[in-house]
């Protein structure tokens, strides 16, 4: 399978249908995730349409959610520590009660009603 580094094994359709057990097992077969997600995939086309379809590993779609629900955390943090340096440039003195700045932070699921 002599391809580019990243770069998808490209097949057609009616090649699909010949070859598709062999490249299931394949993809099923693999313990480590590759770098890219692309990387281990294999495209197929069919014919007469622009874009076109991916086979991929079981374990690089893993840890594609893995690094996705990785950096949505990191998106929050960074979300949260944005608002309170706000707050903290708008503090004015006065104490503002906990439940309403988590409420003002959109956390009202942590709140017992």
């Amino acid at each position: 399978m002599g391809r580019a580094q990243g770069k998808p094994k490209a097949i057609t359709t009616s090649e699909a249908r010949t070859v598709l057990p062999e490249l299931a097992r394949a993809a099923a077969r693999r313990s480590k995730p590759a770098k890219s997600l692309r990387a281990n995939a294999v495209v197929i086309h069919p014919r007469g349409e622009e874009r076109s379809a991916y086979l991929v590993p079981e374990v690089d779609i893993e840890e594609a959610e893995r690094r996705i629900e990785e950096l949505e955390e990191e998106l929050e943090d960074v979300a949260l520590v944005r608002l309170m340096e706000q707050r903290a440039l708008t503090d004015n003195g006065n104490l503002t009660h906990v439940d309403d700045v988590i409420r003002e932070f959109g956390f009202h699921d942590l709140l017992a009603e």
